[in-house]
């Protein structure tokens, strides 16, 4: 059985693309996975994902891209999708919930227990704050840790009192959200 050759534009087009491809990986990789790397040092395995994920999303875009004027907006390109992937990669990342091995240390002293599992709270609720943002942080803890009422926190942190009011609920759903991702259940912040 022989084999019937592709029509000419066929075989024109995939050339095109592999020749794309190629001139990705050569011209392009060695400073995509430069700057992959400055935004996750330490991290040789997972730049080489990013970088692997921006040349196949190029790929998937090649009749889009070998239309661009100058190799400059490629390589723009290139870099912003590589920032995305990372950017989304490191959201990923921060909203798993924290991962605890079922070999934590049990103590014979109930009090030394309690006292271990109230740590490893405090640390969960401390990752967990840092998702919110800084005012809706500071909200929270004038409110819960210095046990502030709505008008002193408003006049501490020089807002309105119905401000302290919205950020303090929009920042107890975002909280309760983020705790649950990270595994802890019945998280209800007391309300005000």
């Amino acid at each position: 059985m022989t084999s019937v050759p592709a029509p000419a534009p066929e075989r024109a087009d995939a050339a095109r693309r592999r020749h794309f491809g190629e001139h990705l990986v050569r011209d392009c990789g060695p400073a995509l996975e430069r700057y992959v790397s400055r935004l996750l040092p330490g991290d040789p395995g997972r730049t080489e994902d990013i970088v692997q994920e921006t040349f196949l999303r190029a790929w998937r875009h090649a009749d889009l891209l070998t239309g661009l004027t100058c190799d400059e907006e490629l390589r723009r390109w290139l870099f912003r999708v590589a920032h995305n992937v990372a950017v989304d990669w490191l959201r990923r990342r921060a909203t798993r919930p924290l991962e605890l091995t079922d070999n934590l240390p049990v103590l014979s002293d109930p009090a030394g227990q309690d006292q271990l599992e109230a740590v490893l709270l405090r640390l969960i609720l401390a990752t967990a704050l840092e998702t919110l943002s800084a005012p809706q942080r500071a909200t929270l803890v004038h409110l819960h840790w210095l046990d502030r009422s709505h008008a002193e926190v408003a006049a501490a942190l020089g807002i309105p009192t119905g401000t302290v009011k919205s950020r303090h609920h929009v920042a107890v759903r975002e909280l309760r959200t983020a705790l649950t991702a990270r595994g802890v259940t019945g998280a209800r912040p007391a309300a005000r």
